[in-house]
Parts: structure tokens; C-alpha cells; sequence
């Protein structure tokens, strides 16, 4: 694969160069919440909590939903600090693996991708069927954000592979801005050829997804004048 000399993509590419370049953003949670009765939940919560005749299973059910409610907030300080009451020594698997997801969002939301996925990974071996997509795409996620890029299409391809899921806008999308990132990583016009195959398939399935268009004009800025289409 032949490389891009550096003063070439600087000129075609200098608008990409922030996104590329630095670790991207993920926000986890609801898009839209409705904040007087989540606080109006956490305030039940509480005072739920200060019964004497709780039993541990109960009050960890309870503290973990108060940490689900505080990370739609945003409030992923509090929602560590609040899981963080549960008693993981008597958990049960699937409770135990409910905790971890929330705790791998928590990271993720303060940017912290790297123990993001050690608890994702640990909320998937503790069971390995509920909310399984939404683990493995925050793991991918979290892995490009981290600029594991390898890992991160290894994983994904793996995710869509294995049970025959159907590739959808998350697979293409993230593929190929993955493969984008690589290129302008790299400096090498191969993974853009390859980001722009899979935004092209990608459309073919979905033609009004915005995010595939714009990755298509990204690549194509960069191969066209390569003279390599």
C-alpha cells in the first residue's frame, strides 16, 4: 500500500485533523430523560435505603438502580461512587453482571475508556446473553476512542459474525470511520479505500445516513487526487 507524503494530506485533510487525531467523545445513557422524575426516583431510593428490614439482595437492587438513574444524568462521579455500595461478594451473577455494565458506562462517560472495557468484559463473562450488542458495541466504541483500531474491527467484525447478525448503520458507520482514522493515522491511502468500500456498502443499505455521506466525502477528498479510483 503506498503511502500519502505528509505536506499531500496535510492540504486535503486539515478539516479531519482535530477529529482524527484526538480520542473522541462517547456519551452513554438515554438521549432524552426526564430529570424531575429520575430525581423524584433517587429521592424514593434513598429513603427505600434506610430500612432496617432490607435484605441484601433488595438493597443492592435498589442501589443499583440509583446508580442507573444518576448516569442518565450525567452524574458519573456519583453513579461510581454509588455502585461502588453494592456488596459484590453476594451478588448474584446476573445482578453482579448488571453492575459492571453500569460501572463501564460510568467510565466511559468520564472518558476513561480503558477501565470502561475491563468492565464491560467482565459484565459479559458474568452473563453472556442479556444486553450482549449493547456491551460489545461500547467495547468497540471505547477501543476506537482509544485508538485500538485493530482490536476494535476485530472485535467488531467478531460481534456481527458470530450468531449471523445483521451488519446494520452501527457496523458501517463505525467500520468505516475506523478505517478512516486509520488512514489519516497511518498516512496511507489503503485504509481509506477501505473506509470508503464499506461507507459505499453501507449507503447501498442505508442511502440517507448522513454519517456514511460524510465519510465518503472525506475519503473520496483524499483518493481522488491520488488518482486512485
Amino acid at each position: 500500500m503506498k503511502s500519502i507524503l505528509p505536506l499531500t494530506l496535510l492540504l486535503l485533510v486539515v478539516a479531519f485533523e482535530n477529529c482524527a487525531s484526538n480520542k473522541e467523545t462517547i456519551r452513554p445513557g438515554v438521549s432524552k430523560i426526564n430529570t424531575g422524575s429520575h430525581l423524584a426516583q433517587i429521592e424514593a431510593i434513598d429513603a427505600d435505603l434506610k430500612s432496617s428490614t432490607l435484605s441484601d439482595e433488595s438493597r443492592d437492587k435498589l442501589i443499583i438502580k440509583k446508580g442507573k438513574l444518576l448516569l442518565d444524568l450525567g452524574r458519573y462521579e456519583e453513579t461510581i461512587s454509588t455502585l461502588n455500595q453494592v456488596n459484590q461478594a453476594k451478588a448474584n451473577p446476573v445482578q453482579l453482571s448488571e453492575w459492571n455494565l453500569a460501572m463501564g458506562k460510568a467510565y466511559i462517560g468520564k472518558n476513561e475508556y480503558s477501565k470502561a472495557i475491563q468492565f464491560l468484559n467482565q459484565s459479559e463473562k458474568l452473563d453472556k446473553n442479556t444486553n450482549l450488542m449493547e456491551r460489545k458495541k461500547l467495547v468497540v466504541q471505547s477501543l476506537v476512542a482509544e485508538r485500538e483500531y485493530y482490536p476494535a474491527l476485530a472485535t467488531l467484525t467478531k460481534t456481527y459474525t458470530k450468531g449471523n447478525q445483521k451488519k446494520d448503520e452501527f457496523y458501517y458507520e463505525t467500520a468505516a470511520k475506523t478505517y478512516l482514522k486509520m488512514g489519516f493515522e497511518y498516512k496511507n491511502t489503503g485504509f481509506y479505500q477501505k473506509g470508503l468500500q464499506v461507507a459505499n456498502l453501507g449507503l447501498e443499505e442505508f442511502p440517507n445516513n448522513e454519517t456514511l455521506r460524510s465519510i465518503q466525502k472525506e475519503c473520496l477528498e483524499v483518493l481522488q487526487p491520488e488518482g486512485k479510483l
